[in-house]
């Protein structure tokens, strides 16, 4: 049996999580004892200027993995082994996000949308060409949701490496992965920061570190056969690595936008969103 030794970034992490939720729930109450509404929420039980709003994920709700120059990512090569996840995760072919939903958004009064852009729809290969198709997907996408006042918040990266680099370096295992995905991120903070201003580097990296490499429950699907069903992995270190470079690459994603395109915008490592 593999023993895997306790790691202070985990610790800082799950600690991070029980804080975020510990406010939730003062928020929440506070807002229960605000309310004078007859039994109900509504805007005024909330302090001035929180924002409300809904959010996806690009694999879950784009559709048309294969289609339009888009390139694949280690999400759709993992769907295709046999057992993994469930039905309604079997394929990122199916569109079910379009001009409609930012409709139902305005209906329910929503402030904000966060969704995410898939890496390999704009680099089907991780790095080099573009695909100005994907690029113009997300224009379109931007452009839409300002004209019916949803304030975009983009996510850089949920859960979907392009598999071209998982099969080039083994992704997330890699040191070479930070300069990627910092040029994916510059690409897109150049090309939609003059509509975007708010920025997400990735959903729940301490996700992808464990499910993806220590149970493998998660793409890539990588652990000790002891931990999960897996063909390849090491759950002692792997995880480990992973959750290094993830930081690495918010890090210097994050620098170069200070550096570069930095007017009072914002740029978050995202710990607690989840889809």
């Amino acid at each position: 049996m593999i023993k895997k030794k306790p790691s202070w970034l985990f610790f800082i992490l799950a600690v991070t999580l029980t804080f975020v939720q510990s406010n939730n729930n003062v928020l929440a109450k506070k807002a229960l004892d605000l309310d004078t509404g007859g039994g109900g929420l509504n805007r005024d039980s909330f302090p001035k200027g929180f924002v409300f709003g809904t959010s996806t994920s690009a694999y879950q709700v784009e559709g048309a993995a294969s289609k339009d120059g888009r390139g694949p990512s280690v999400w759709d090569t993992f769907i295709k082994q046999p057992g993994k996840l469930s039905p309604i995760m079997q394929s990122g072919e199916v569109r079910t996000s379009t001009t409609e939903d930012i409709d139902q958004m305005v209906k329910l009064n929503f402030d904000a949308y966060r969704f995410s852009i898939s890496w390999s729809r704009i680099f089907p290969h991780g790095t080099g060409k573009i695909n100005w198709k994907g690029v113009a997907y997300y224009n379109k996408l931007i452009d839409y949701m300002l004209k019916r006042d949803i304030t975009p918040y983009v996510n850089l990266n949920h859960y979907d490496l392009p598999q071209a680099l998982q099969d080039r370096y083994k992704g997330w295992l890699s040191h070479k992965v930070v300069k990627d995905f910092a040029d994916y991120a510059e690409f897109c903070f150049k090309t939609y920061g003059d509509r975007v201003k708010n920025w997400f580097s990735f959903n729940e990296p301490r996700v992808v570190a464990d499910l993806g490499y220590d149970t493998g429950f998660f793409a890539p699907g990588r652990c000790s056969k002891e931990f999960g069903n897996c063909t390849a992995g090491d759950s002692a270190t792997e995880p480990y690595i992973v959750a290094h470079n993830l930081i690495l690459s918010h890090a210097v994603a994050a620098h170069r936008y200070r550096e570069k395109y930095l007017v009072g915008f914002y740029i978050f490592l995202s710990f607690f969103f989840c889809i």
